[in-house]
């Protein structure tokens, strides 16, 4: 008996595993190469793994930011096709994008842009409202849920989320359990507490990427 439980034992830790770097591997792209039904796999997997993977990466490795990365490319291709479906949408923002000089300030909904053209928060916030977001600049995550069971966010189905690959992640996981929420990662260039930055243009192509595709066929047409 203890001896058909051990083997047992041996087979889910040798399947887990296989599992696991599977997922990882599927994750070295940012685009999907494989169906959706196999990145939701994945992302159950990686998520489930997620504590003891990080202490491997940690002791083989000492970095964790190329997990993030893969993990995050792995969420977002599961979420694509459903958040192209979302219809009330927001941006979240971390506010160390800002310039140092910025003269907005802090609100219960984070900090409200004022355009002074210091930083790259004018151009998004137009971009953002060209495509239908609400852009919300955050001081700490706690922001999130307060913007979330605000009265104006009651109804939102699309959190587009900007961070870094930790960040992203750590934020998606906790809106996992808002089954009507979708959630779409966009990594940026450094990470820090200030001075951190977006690619601009790949912020752009998201946008226009993840338009609905009613939207898109309408704008052709």
């Amino acid at each position: 008996m203890y001896d058909f439980l051990g083997k047992l034992i041996i087979i889910f830790i040798i399947i887990s595993i296989i599992l696991v770097f599977l997922s990882i591997y599927i994750g070295r792209k940012e685009y999907a190469v494989t169906s959706v039904f196999i990145y939701k796999r994945a992302e159950n997997i990686l998520d489930f793994f997620l504590m003891p993977l990080l202490m491997v990466y940690r002791f083989f490795r000492n970095d964790t930011e190329k997990l993030y990365k893969k993990i995050v490319n792995v969420k977002n291709n599961a979420h694509r096709a459903d958040f192209k479906k979302t219809k009330n949408r927001i941006i979240i923002a971390p506010h160390c994008m800002r310039h140092i000089n910025c003269p907005a300030f802090s609100t219960t909904e984070g900090i409200i842009c004022k355009k002074c053209n210091l930083c790259v928060f004018t151009e998004m916030s137009d971009l953002a409202e060209e495509y239908g977001y609400k852009l919300f600049i955050i001081t700490g995550s706690s922001f999130v849920k307060r913007i979330l069971t605000s009265e104006n966010c009651k109804d939102v189905d699309g959190v587009l989320a900007i961070g870094c690959d930790y960040e992203i992640n750590k934020g998606m996981r906790e809106l996992k359990p808002y089954k009507k929420i979708v959630t779409y990662g966009i990594p940026l260039i450094n990470s820090g507490c200030y001075n951190t930055y977006i690619d601009f243009e790949k912020f752009k192509k998201v946008l226009k990427e993840l338009e609905p595709e009613q939207k898109k066929q309408t704008t052709e047409h």
